[in-house]
């Protein structure tokens, strides 16, 4: 759609209550029912997680709300929409080719980003990351990645385990372990891993890794001492 389409929301507060639902009845209409009870579960989920992490309630359910805006779409439709958007290069045409399930999250913040400039920053952001994540994320990031997992409908077996992790662990502990899941799910059920998930899962896993590093050439100078 065209940035410069008028848009129902627009003059409204983009963290207010009448904002926040212009915006749903949008989603609402782009996506069948069982989606937008998903982001319905996402956007509950995310201001769960907003008020255990001390984050800002309104945008954590917007992003919620908001982050299967482009869900309907079909694989080639999101392809053509990629393109039109100028999102080869941020994308990349190897994922565009091959994974095009998780072109929605760009999109929809691309787009998003040109028909409401007034929407906060931090929440097109997240909704950006939500389907790859990023080597850097911000904590409302983070919170809606997490609640795009852990949202009621998922019915995982590891989901209860997760659920109950929410205010009992740290934010970016939380991101982790949800992190892990989807990652060891993907590669048990051979499919196919985004090319950033490796320079995701480094930078997460970096400071344990350099811990145990230096634990290990503490023991070797110790040997060579004796």
């Amino acid at each position: 759609m065209s940035a410069d389409v008028a848009q129902p929301c627009a003059g409204l507060d983009p963290l207010g209550e009448e904002y926040y639902q212009c915006m749903a009845d949008a989603a609402r209409s782009r996506v069948s029912k069982k989606r937008f009870k998903h982001m319905e579960g996402v956007a509950d989920t995310a201001v769960q997680l907003a008020r255990a992490y001390g984050l800002d309630e309104r945008e954590a359910r917007l992003a919620g709300i908001l982050h299967d805006w482009d869900k309907g779409l079909d694989n080639d439709e999101i392809r053509a929409k990629a393109r039109e958007l100028g999102l080869v290069e941020h994308i990349g045409p190897w994922v565009i080719e091959h994974m095009p399930q998780v072109m929605h999250g760009p999109t929809a913040a691309a787009e998003l980003a040109a028909m409401h400039p007034e929407m906060p920053a931090s929440i097109i952001s997240a909704i950006d990351k939500h389907t790859i994540a990023a080597p850097q994320m911000s904590d409302l990031d983070k919170a809606i990645y997490i609640a795009d997992a852990l949202e009621p409908t998922r019915t995982f077996e590891e989901a209860p385990r997760l659920r109950a992790m929410i205010g009992q662990v740290s934010l970016d502990e939380l991101y982790f372990k949800v992190y892990q899941f989807w990652t060891e799910a993907l590669v048990r059920s051979e499919g196919l891993l985004h090319p950033d998930t490796f320079a995701i899962w480094n930078e997460m896993v970096m400071p344990k890794a350099q811990a145990r590093l230096a634990r290990y050439e503490e023991r070797c100078r110790r040997k060579k001492q004796r």
